[in-house]
C-alpha cells in the first residue's frame, strides 16, 4: 500500500467541543496515507470531542497550543466544532499557530466551522472558500470570497463543509491536496 505521506508530522488543533467524527474519519485517512498525527489543544492532557448528542470520546493532546510552532510541523488541521473553534478564539496563540503556516505556505485543511478562524486571524482576504454556512458571514466579511462546492482550493488552503453527507469526500480531497504538496516538496528537495 502507498504511503503519500510518509514522514509529514501534522498537527490537528482542537479545544474541547470539536467534532469528533471530523477528528476520526480524518486521522485514520491520514493515518492510512502515512502521516504522523499530532494533536495540539489548548489544554493539557485530554481534550474532550462532542459527538453531535453531547459529550464524546476523550483524545490525548499531544503538545499544548502555546508551546506548539508551525515550524514544527508539515501540515495542519483544524476540525470543525463550533465549540472547540470558539474557544480556539480566546488566545492569540491560534493566530499565530495558523499564521505561521499560511506565512509558510505549508497546507492548512480547516473544516466546517473552522472555517472562521481565517477572518479571526486576518487571512480571508483573497481566498475562494467554502464551509459551514453558519460561518459565511463572517469569512466573507473578511474579504473571502465564498463557493457553494463542498470543498474549495485556494492556495496551500483546502477549505471544507463537514456535513455528514459531504465529509468523507472532502477528507479524500485533503487526503490528495496534502499528497500533493508532500510530492511538490520531494521534488524541489531533489
Amino acid at each position: 500500500m502507498q504511503k503519500p505521506l510518509l514522514g509529514q508530522k501534522i498537527a490537528v488543533l482542537v479545544a474541547n467541543g470539536f467534532n469528533e467524527k471530523d477528528l476520526t474519519v480524518s486521522q485514520k485517512a491520514l493515518l492510512s496515507a502515512g502521516a504522523d498525527v499530532r494533536i495540539v489543544s489548548m489544554d493539557n492532557g485530554l481534550v474532550n470531542s462532542w459527538n453531535e448528542q453531547g459529550w464524546g470520546l476523550n483524545f490525548a493532546a499531544d503538545q499544548a497550543l502555546n508551546e506548539a510552532l508551525a515550524v514544527d510541523f508539515t501540515m495542519m488541521i483544524v476540525p470543525g466544532g463550533s465549540r472547540s473553534v470558539e474557544k480556539l478564539k480566546l488566545t492569540a496563540h491560534t493566530k499565530r499557530f495558523l499564521n505561521g503556516f499560511m506565512n509558510a505556505k505549508k497546507p492548512v485543511a480547516l473544516l466546517g466551522d473552522a472555517v472562521s478562524l481565517l477572518a479571526f486571524s486576518g487571512r480571508g482576504e483573497g481566498l475562494s472558500i467554502t464551509g459551514s454556512e453558519s460561518v459565511r458571514a463572517d469569512a466573507e466579511a473578511a474579504g473571502a470570497k465564498w463557493s457553494e462546492e463542498t470543498y474549495e482550493v485556494s492556495d496551500n488552503l483546502i477549505t471544507g463543509d463537514s456535513s455528514e453527507q459531504s465529509r468523507m469526500g472532502y477528507v479524500e480531497a485533503m487526503v490528495e491536496f496534502f499528497a500533493n504538496f508532500a510530492a511538490q516538496e520531494d521534488l524541489e528537495a531533489a
